[in-house]
């Protein structure tokens, strides 16, 4: 499966607490200056650069390879724009190996007429890949490439207010209950066997809005539903918020965290002295907090759910379940008549309010 966000956020995302994305950007950079460099100094010197480049493209290679058996085995899913870089590190390896070979073979006074034009090509091969990083970069810095499927939708639905319909997905067994753990942070309960789950990313615009709904939902039916809050990072900034979550969640604070992140929320995230700063607001230790998250306490719990989630058709946020079933229509009143659809045992395909 092909899944951009899995690849950001899972095993082997960082190098020395740097995002990928921002150590690709500045490797194809690198080598470009060094191409620009060959023109402007000597054929003693130009040999020294160019030695520098294959030492550098070497290592991109090396560390492409890694990223790639990641891809394959531990993630189980695809970067498109990863495997891209992938080949263009090894093209540009393979190029730079002939050039340096050509380059040592010349004559040591200007630079012939053939270098010059394989330097030229060279470095607009080094130009295009950093267009992709950086087209990559944007869109994981914006991140709401997933989330915004769901603003077309949510439109469509609010100008067809009486129509609430559930998504053409195949609904998870067991009426959903397989989906929750002991992990799992809930609330209400499940006396009348309905559960309603929530994937959602703090940073998302569109689960914003939707909490408001949650909220009330909640309040409505938590003396028989059981909701269960599971946090689905679109990118990697939001993995230290979701984790903070949880730490929260552990003192009994996990609405309160909410709350204040997504009234902090931001396209960059939230930085660890806004967090610092919401556990002080909301009663909690901040060097508490800010050590669990800093000792990645629950990525690989958060990590692991995301790509369970993956496998049983979450592609956006915010995705609800209900029972089971993938809601489409997320509207208060669409959302209670799932909720009594469920209880009643009729839930499946459209229903009208």
């Amino acid at each position: 499966t092909f899944d951009c966000a899995a690849v950001t956020t899972g095993p082997g995302s960082e190098l020395l607490g740097v995002p990928n994305i921002t150590w690709g950007f500045g490797f194809y950079l690198s080598v470009a200056l060094l191409t620009v460099l060959v023109f402007g100094v000597g054929p003693g010197i130009r040999e020294w650069v160019q030695g520098v480049r294959t030492g550098l493209l070497t290592g991109g290679v090396l560390y492409a390879a890694y990223l790639t058996y990641l891809q394959v085995g531990p993630i189980g899913a695809f970067c498109i724009l990863c495997l891209v870089s992938a080949v263009l590190a090894t093209f540009l390896f393979g190029t730079q190996i002939a050039l340096f070979v050509t380059s040592s073979s010349s004559v040591e006074s200007p630079m012939p007429t053939r270098l010059v034009k394989r330097q030229i090509a060279l470095f607009i091969y080094f130009a295009a890949a950093a267009v992709v990083l950086a087209g990559a970069g944007f869109v994981y810095v914006d991140g709401g490439q997933a989330s915004s499927k769901a603003a077309p939708a949510a439109a469509a639905h609010e100008s067809i207010p009486d129509q609430c319909e559930l998504e053409a997905k195949d609904p998870v067994a067991e009426n959903g209950a397989s989906l929750v753990s002991f992990q799992d942070i809930t609330k209400g309960s499940g006396e009348s066997g309905v559960t309603v789950v929530e994937y959602f990313d703090p940073n998302c615009p569109h689960c914003k809005d939707f909490h408001q709904v949650m909220k009330k939902l909640v309040e409505a039916h938590s003396e028989e539903v059981r909701f269960v809050y599971k946090p689905f990072p679109l990118r990697q900034s939001s993995l230290p918020e979701i984790q903070a979550l949880y730490v929260a969640a552990q003192s009994g604070k996990f609405s309160e965290m909410l709350d204040a992140q997504y009234a902090r929320q931001n396209r960059s995230g939230i930085s660890m002295s806004d967090l610092r700063a919401i556990a002080s607001e909301i009663g909690m230790d901040s060097d508490v907090l800010s050590e669990k998250v800093d000792q990645n306490a629950h990525r690989d719990q958060v990590l692991k759910q995301r790509k369970r989630a993956v496998k049983i058709g979450v592609d956006s946020t915010p995705t609800v379940l209900v029972n089971g079933y993938f809601v489409k229509t997320r509207t208060p009143e669409c959302m209670n008549t799932f909720i009594e659809q469920a209880k009643a045992g009729t839930l499946g395909g459209s229903a009208s309010k």
